[in-house]
């Protein structure tokens, strides 16, 4: 069912429950106020009747026959009961607890509903002795009224129900139409023209802002696309290169026979080759697992000092005892420590590769890390007084594979920056690349504090 139908089913049962109520009550009232209105004519034409009857003041049961003709009028079916008490035992027509109860009520009028008919009850005593006088009437008038108001309601609450139905599947249409509109312009979306955009109304509604949020995933997805033919097209050429040299080296030694020193030449270059594809595959499989979303990563929350004097110190090891000056919050004695929730390895995988790449590219000189804070992140900054990057390479430092132009005379896959991006997103953070040529680098690794 969609969702445009549930909605105008939803509202049309909530109208039918608050009329229904509405409806319900008002019937309710109404009945009670004419059946209070006819048991009150029937009981004035009671007490009347006892006057006239009973009475001994001629004057006044004259004078009281004469208001009951000239102003009550009879009721419909209106009777006239006059019971002496010493006989209630042969009335059959009416229950023995009502009876009792018209004595009981000493001198008040007691009510009695039998059918469609209304009693009406007083009792009266005299020297003569102990009387009963009642009356007998059928609201015909309040019953009609009620069985007319009753199909009049019956009528306009299910001709509102259609009518609301109507209505609210009408708005309904009108409402869901942009979403239906997006859902026929998604569907013309594949990957083989992902630069196509939704139409982003004008306005700050629910629509709008699904629409611009859809385009945004889109705008990620084409850049996941892009990133990754890039990423297989500069695989299978990086790859590529090291296997073609080393079956044509190979097919030059199977030639003929050859001298010690041609067969171990050859080898040697086979060698380099081999190892330089162990580095690219090496190199392509962190990229990989770097792109894991981590939940199946071991995580924890991580002192960052920590995290960054061991990859200083895991750095130093495999590159020499290169200086590295610290400033900001880990310079200052007593430093509140900062943490970050996340995986240990990787994050040091990445800070390591951050810290290489300045090393490497500012032949082996003094690196400044900076710890900066600010609205609940952390910032570490690595500088470098290296090469730098030309401005019209900065754009392409996260692709995979994308070396600078001036880092040709340094060995590099242009890995580092890519799978270092990748980490610090799984982590929910960034990095940031400033750079002059000729100057030097900073790169900063932003991770968001715990």
């Amino acid at each position: 069912m969609k969702i445009q139908t549930k909605t105008a089913i939803l509202f049309t049962l909530i109208t039918a429950l608050l009329v229904g109520v509405i409806s319900l009550t008002s019937y309710i009232l109404t009945n009670n106020f004419v059946n209070k209105d006819f048991l009150k004519r029937l009981e004035i034409r009671t007490i009347i009747a006892s006057k006239v009857v009973l009475e001994h003041d001629h004057v006044a049961t004259n004078s009281l026959e004469e208001l009951r003709r000239d102003h009550l009028e009879y009721l419909p079916h209106e009777k006239q009961y006059l019971i002496k008490v010493d006989t209630l035992h042969k009335v059959q027509f009416l229950p023995r607890s009502y009876l009792e109860e018209i004595l009981s009520a000493n001198g008040s009028t007691a009510f009695h509903h039998a059918g469609i008919t209304d009693y009406a009850g007083i009792a009266h005593k005299d020297e003569k002795g102990e009387y009963l006088v009642i009356k007998s009437a059928v609201n015909e008038y309040g019953l009609s009224t009620l069985a007319k108001l009753r199909d009049i309601k019956l009528i306009s609450f299910f001709g509102g129900l259609v009518l609301v139905y109507t209505v609210s599947i009408f708005f309904a249409r009108k409402t869901f139409q942009p979403v239906r509109q997006i859902i026929q312009q998604s569907r013309n979306i594949s990957a083989f023209n992902l630069n196509r955009r939704l139409p982003e109304p004008s306005g700050a509604d629910e629509i709008a802002e699904m629409s611009k949020t859809f385009n945004n995933m889109l705008d990620r997805l084409q850049a996941a696309f892009e990133t990754q033919n890039n990423f297989i097209s500069n695989a299978s050429h990086e790859l590529r290169t090291p296997l073609t040299t080393i079956i044509g080296e190979a097919d030059w030694a199977l030639q003929k026979e050859r001298d010690t020193a041609a067969y171990k030449q050859t080898l040697t270059e086979i060698q380099r080759q081999a190892d330089h594809l162990n580095k690219i595959t090496s190199a392509l499989l962190k990229m990989a697992q770097s792109s894991f979303d981590g939940q199946k990563q071991e995580w924890a929350a991580i002192d960052l000092f920590d995290l960054i004097y061991e990859a200083i110190h895991a750095v130093q090891k495999l590159n020499g005892n290169n200086e590295f000056i610290l400033e900001g919050a880990m310079a200052e004695e007593n430093a509140k420590p900062f943490q970050v929730m996340g995986n240990r390895n990787l994050l040091l995988l990445a800070l390591g590769n951050i810290l290489s790449n300045a090393i490497k590219y500012s032949n082996h000189d003094k690196i400044t890390v900076v710890v900066e804070t600010m609205a609940g992140t952390c910032s570490i900054q690595v500088r470098d007084q290296g090469i730098g990057i030309p401005d019209e390479d900065l754009p392409h430092v996260f692709e995979p594979f994308f070396r600078a132009s001036n880092s040709k005379k340094f060995e590099g896959f242009g890995v580092g920056l890519p799978l270092a991006m990748n980490i610090a997103r799984i982590h929910q953070g960034t990095i940031k690349v400033d750079s002059l040529e000729g100057k030097g680098t900073r790169v900063s690794l932003i991770l968001p504090l715990i």
